[in-house]
């Protein structure tokens, strides 16, 4: 067996694999392949192959950026991790997972992201839960008392330096957003490879003065909109956004939300009474612990330090102890050899992103030690609504 690069020309061998462990994909195979011909490089496939030389198995990795703490840091996007069945349960996926590892700590992707088909099967190899999402599905009288305000336009190529100022405002303050490109705007927000015909639509608002202030990108079928993403910079952008969707009355019956935690809509609704569900979200990964502590951002007035030992059977360079400090702002990494603080790799990756506070670990059991370094992690690492819109 070899663990390598795919080629190219084994393209089309990636992709039947791939339509074979995920059978949605077959609705949009030419797409998919029209995407991996598009987008996807040799040196984002890591394969593993039989004796034969066949490749049975595949692990793709895209690069990103996402903010922490308002700074943004290469990602390594776990996707298409697929085996054929003759080969199922021989350890090939997480050889392949131990090896992109290495290969994004070679690359500067010192953290990661994937979504799970299980949460148990990828918590193995020290991905943990990082994300969680608001789901409104709200009848469309329930907004009929927003008047219009402002005004809106329908998004053109031009909007796209305006779309991403008021986006970025947004993803400063959401650990795990992504940082976009031209490409991630025009080809993956705005629209995408494999959607359906409907296709998506996106206005801009703006507000008496005429700033813009927000937008709305989304689908309409079946009677229902579908918001894809909608982003705005106070409340009167967003009563002008609801009395914009409330235009639509004619064509739907209800619309659909989808975004961070925080976002507290209900309470601006007359009948709060509405369909409003959190879901669990994406698996996020610190892949280089040194590394990856001084390339995110904190609080200019923030100032801590304790000392941690973490537990990573797949990242060796990640168990020894740090002794980790912050004073206004500025952080040090150093290695040391009187932890303070216990846990694994699945706990400080939640931390880290901001998904639990260290006290709310500490109380969970699953960060032990001295409870006094408990208070020093806190004042390093803040409570973060996560989100992220760019699925792979």
């Amino acid at each position: 067996m070899a663990i390598k690069f795919v080629p190219v020309e084994e393209f089309d061998r990636v992709h039947a694999i791939a339509t074979y462990c995920f059978p949605w994909m077959h609705n949009a195979k030419d797409k998919i392949k029209n995407f991996l011909q598009q987008y996807v490089k040799s040196e984002y496939i890591l394969g593993y192959y039989d004796e034969s030389g066949t490749l049975m198995a595949q692990v793709v990795v895209f690069p990103f950026e996402i903010y922490i703490g308002g700074k943004p840091l290469k990602m390594g996007g776990v996707a298409l991790v697929s085996s054929m069945p003759e080969g199922r349960h021989g350890g090939r996926i997480g050889q392949l997972l131990t090896e992109w590892l290495k290969v994004m700590r070679d690359r500067g992707q010192y953290v990661s992201m994937l979504g799970p088909f299980s949460f148990e099967f990828y918590r193995k190899y020290g991905w943990e839960l990082g994300f969680e999402r608001v789901n409104y599905t709200v009848p469309i009288e329930h907004i009929r008392n927003f008047k219009k305000i402002g005004s809106l336009r329908v998004v053109t190529q031009e909007d796209i330096g305006a779309l991403d100022k008021i986006y970025t405002k947004y993803a400063l303050n959401h650990n795990g957003s992504a940082k976009r490109d031209d490409s991630l705007w025009k080809e993956f927000t705005l629209s995408h490879p494999w959607d359906d015909n409907y296709g998506r639509y996106a206005y801009i608002y703006m507000d008496e003065k005429g700033d813009e202030k927000g937008y709305i990108i989304f689908t309409i079928k079946n009677g229902r909109m579908d918001i894809y993403e909608m982003i705005y910079e106070d409340v009167s952008a967003l009563k002008g956004l609801l009395a914009f969707i409330y235009a639509h009355q004619s064509q739907i019956g209800e619309f659909s939300w989808s975004t961070a935690t925080d976002e507290k809509l209900h309470v601006l609704l007359p009948n709060p009474r509405v369909k409003r569900e959190i879901h669990t979200g994406m698996m996020f990964r610190v892949v280089d612990i040194k590394e990856a502590v001084k390339s995110r951002g904190y609080g200019e007035d923030a100032t801590g330090r304790f000392k941690i030992k973490v537990e990573d059977k797949d990242a060796p360079w990640n168990q020894l102890p740090f002794d980790i400090s912050l004073k206004n702002g500025i952080v040090d990494v150093n290695e040391c050899s009187d932890p303070e603080l216990f846990c694994d790799i699945q706990t400080f990756s939640q931390i880290f992103i901001g998904y639990i506070t260290p006290m709310e670990a500490y109380k969970l059991g699953k960060l032990t030690g001295d409870v006094r370094a408990v208070e020093q992690m806190e004042k390093v690492y803040k409570k973060s609504y996560t989100f992220n819109n760019n699925g792979f």
